[in-house]
């Protein structure tokens, strides 16, 4: 298998960053990792404090103790399209990843290429 297959979907797959690590571009994988770590905190963050507000809710009694007032709840907080930032986050996690995996490929395609070179001028010999 070609590095470029290989590392576009380890980066695919895996994880945003992985392809260009096994690459060897060390910088260019890593940077990929921490905006992908972090945008998911940020986002863990935000659902993690959006169930606890409707957990209060059901603990004050504003929300009913059954199953279909929580459904009812918990969907009416995701499909709240007012959260941009969280949206745009979602964006920037989106980006990273689809970079990450257009990134490995295109370090894996010169890679290939200079094993190609290298093995005709071997053969020519």
């Amino acid at each position: 298998m070609k590095k470029s297959i290989y590392a576009a979907m380890l980066s695919g797959i895996i994880c945003p960053g992985s392809g260009q690590l096994w690459l060897g571009k060390k910088l260019q994988g890593w940077g990929f990792i921490s905006i992908s770590v972090v945008c998911i905190m940020v986002l863990m963050d935000q659902m993690i404090s959006r169930a606890q507000v409707i957990a209060e809710q059901i603990l004050a009694g504003n929300i009913g103790n059954d199953l279909a007032s929580i459904y009812a709840a918990v969907s009416e907080v995701a499909l709240d399209t007012g959260s941009s930032s969280m949206s745009a986050l979602t964006w920037v996690f989106l980006a990273n990843w689809g970079l990450s995996i257009i990134s490995a490929f295109w370090f894996g395609a010169q890679q290939d290429k200079q094993l190609q070179l290298q093995t005709d001028t071997k053969t020519a010999e």
